[in-house]
């Protein structure tokens, strides 16, 4: 499956753009805490930042919850959503994640690297310079998390790093649930027929083993949703039953019997 690891994205502070904050913050910040980034002031829980300055609103998310921010983060104004970098990866189970690194050729018309440690297992292989707009990073998950897959060998990552253009272009295509071709059209570009084959086969099977911190867990999930009902949707609610005691009952009965829309 291929994941957002990483995103930072703004959009213009319209009045849709500020109404829409609490929304998220209560959505995505169960336990929010001052924090500033960037320029920008906000809140921060775990790994995700939410802020503002006087033009914009940014989001910054890192780890599995980027993909779930990617698909899920509302875009008041769609054609102003500026996406300064997303982080796009497949992990796939290799026998062996070194010697798949060692023994893949980047495209000459990249400037590559290969960093290894002496003596201890962890490759990782750099195509495109550190400011490119497109940068390939191809490591050892497993020697860089400590954990191992279910089935023999090791977590191999193939991480795309998208920024301003390509970023924009990445992140809608995992808006519309179709990131394959674009990662694979790029990837292709970047390393040796073999070794894409190899990541193309991976990505086309549909039993993959997913690396466990690539699935946000269902408890964070209700998390989420039990403290945006709290801090957001019960606050609203009280306003409305302030100003219209009678839709009390209306809302209770929605509650009790709820449609097919609402479920």
């Amino acid at each position: 499956m291929i994941r957002a690891d990483y995103l930072v994205a703004t959009v213009p502070l319209t009045k849709q753009a500020e109404a829409m904050l609490p929304l998220m913050q209560g959505y995505w910040l169960p336990d929010p805490k001052p924090f500033s980034l960037y320029g920008y002031r906000g809140y921060r829980s775990g790994k995700i930042f939410i802020g503002t300055n006087s033009e914009r609103v940014l989001i910054q998310a890192t780890g599995s919850i980027a993909h779930d921010v990617a698909l899920r983060m509302p875009l008041p104004v769609d054609h102003e959503l500026s996406v300064a970098r997303i982080d796009v990866q497949v992990t796939m189970v290799v026998q062996d994640a070194d010697f798949f690194i060692r023994a893949c050729e980047p495209s000459k018309a990249y400037k590559s690297v290969i960093w290894e440690a002496i003596g201890e297992p962890g490759c990782t292989l750099y195509v495109g310079a550190p400011k490119s707009d497109c940068r390939l990073r191809i490591y050892n998950k497993s020697a860089e998390s400590g954990i191992k897959p279910l089935s023999p060998g090791d977590y191999l990552r193939v991480e795309i790093q998208f920024r301003n253009r390509y970023a924009d272009r990445m992140f809608r295509a995992i808006r519309a649930r179709a990131p394959r071709l674009p990662f694979l059209s790029h990837l292709r570009r970047m390393i040796d027929s073999y070794s894409f084959d190899c990541v193309k086969r991976y990505v086309e099977q549909e039993d993959e083993e997913l690396f466990p911190d690539d699935e946000v867990k269902d408890v964070d999930e209700i998390s989420r949703r039990k403290a945006w009902i709290e801090r957001s949707v019960i606050p609203a609610i009280r306003k409305v039953l302030a100003a219209d005691p009678d839709y009390r009952d209306i809302l209770l009965s929605m509650l009790d019997n709820p449609t097919d829309e609402m479920l």
